[in-house]
């Protein structure tokens, strides 16, 4: 079993395991003691964690529970997550990225975005193709994204886009309207979001998620985007953004 496929089943098996069954003693054997949290709604260490999932145990269980979706992109140290769930009568957007160091899961960044009913492109922010290719990294495909944000959404050369953008562009992002002219729109509109550091780019096969940082209507947020490339192009995206809270319940920042 390969890096990539043996991090994916602890990953795959932490949701099933101790979010979904509440099984704590499992946790601690995949949890390194070293683990840093960057989720604003949990504390800090493995004990934070800990906490967290025995509050979640205590909580009552679906009678008939349904197969959550989840897609799992992994590269080297990396898990990302992609998942969809209901809180409190609202159905939840969420990407994870998990670190691992010697085979435990050593760092854990988050972010959760509420599921509008409607979105500007008539496409549900959670679906589309759950499992990922396998073959490792596509280094082309990872260059590509890594230039068309760096370049487009950071430094908004828009007339870079087509460069990297199909024109066909499928698009998950509720705020945003199908086909490229629809990103071109949303990102022009600086008063609404803007992007201003890439902090991470993970990728596998035709997947390739990135991590940064900027505003949303001037408050500092975390933004996370998949997107799906094909024949050169990118041809698919989803986005799941969250504003930081003033205070957290630790000191490691969000990103």
């Amino acid at each position: 079993m390969n890096q990539n496929t043996s991090n994916k089943s602890i990953v795959r098996d932490f949701y099933r395991r101790a979010i979904g069954q509440g099984d704590i003693a499992f946790a601690e054997q995949i949890i390194a003691d070293a683990y840093i949290q960057h989720s604003p709604m949990v504390k800090a260490g493995k004990s934070g964690l800990m906490e967290s999932l025995a509050y979640l145990k205590k909580m009552p269980r679906p009678a008939n529970p349904t197969k959550p979706f989840m897609r799992l992109i992994a590269e080297g140290d990396y898990v990302v997550t992609n998942t969809s769930f209901n809180l409190g009568g609202k159905q939840k957007a969420v990407v994870d990225i998990f670190r691992f160091q010697d085979g435990k899961i050593v760092e854990h960044w988050d972010a959760i975005q509420d599921q509008p009913e409607v979105s500007l492109n008539g496409n549900a922010m959670m679906d589309g193709d759950e499992e990922v290719e396998a073959g490792g990294v596509d280094k082309a495909n990872k260059q590509l994204v890594t230039e068309l944000y760096e370049q487009v959404f950071v430094g908004r050369k828009l007339d870079q886009l087509n460069w990297y953008v199909s024109s066909s562009l499928q698009q998950h992002n509720p705020t945003v309207a199908n086909g490229i002219t629809g990103l071109r729109n949303y990102i022009a509109n600086g008063r609404e979001v803007s992007y201003e550091k890439v902090h991470r780019v993970i990728g596998e096969g035709s997947f390739v998620v990135v991590q940064a940082e900027g505003k949303w209507y001037s408050q500092p947020a975390v933004f996370y985007d998949i997107f799906r490339v094909d024949n050169g192009k990118v041809v698919e995206q989803w986005s799941v953004y969250q504003t930081i809270p003033a205070q957290m319940p630790h000191e490691n920042g969000m990103i």
